[in-house]
């Protein structure tokens, strides 16, 4: 081995200029070829990190934003179940609303049911899972009992009207609650 080498050293020296800047042209070459792979591959990795980055940002917005608009349809419901159930506080005022004699805002509240339906629940946050469903449930349940009730009022007795008045405050402090789960589930994707 060691006379390879000195015949290398020696084949080396014999080298003319020329034949000197052939090689490090291309030693040069191959060294650049490396770096421009090494750099492709550095910013193709740094490009979809950032396309990652942007793409996580983007559901954690979408997330939030729809646990907002969660948050504000579960607030209005709340407030239009509250004005019914004041509008229909009594068993004549059922019976004034049934008859068309006051008006009662059943088709904002039928709005806002359809609205919550339409929530595909798949694209809702995994912790809003849950109430957004006891939301849908609790407005439909409201919508339909107040319905029935307008409906068949006069087949009515006294018990059925206490069992209406009685639901309807349960209802009442159902969405409350629901109100307050999402607001603290809204803050919590918030950080």
């Amino acid at each position: 081995m060691p006379g390879v080498t000195h015949e290398c050293i020696m084949l080396l020296l014999k080298l003319t200029s020329a034949e000197w800047a052939a090689w490090v042209q291309a030693i040069g070459s191959v060294v650049a070829i490396f770096a421009a792979a090494y750099i492709a591959r550095h910013q193709s990795r740094l490009q979809h990190r950032s396309a990652l980055d942007l793409h996580m940002t983007e559901l954690r917005t979408a997330r939030v934003d729809m646990a907002k608009t969660l948050s504000v349809l579960a607030a209005n419901a709340s407030k239009v179940m509250q004005h019914i159930a004041g509008q229909l506080n009594d068993r004549e005022s059922v019976y004034r609303a049934a008859e068309g004699f006051i008006h009662c805002d059943l088709g904002e509240l039928r709005r806002i049911d359809t609205y919550l339906n339409g929530i595909p629940i798949h694209s809702v946050p995994y912790s809003l899972v849950t109430i957004t469903m006891t939301l849908g449930s609790t407005v439909r349940q409201f919508k339909e009992k107040v319905e029935t009730t307008l409906r068949l009022h006069r087949q009515m007795n006294e018990s059925m009207f206490d069992d209406f008045f009685r639901s309807t405050d349960e209802m009442n402090a159902s969405i409350e609650a629901t109100c307050c789960d999402i607001e603290a589930a809204v803050k919590s994707l918030n950080t």
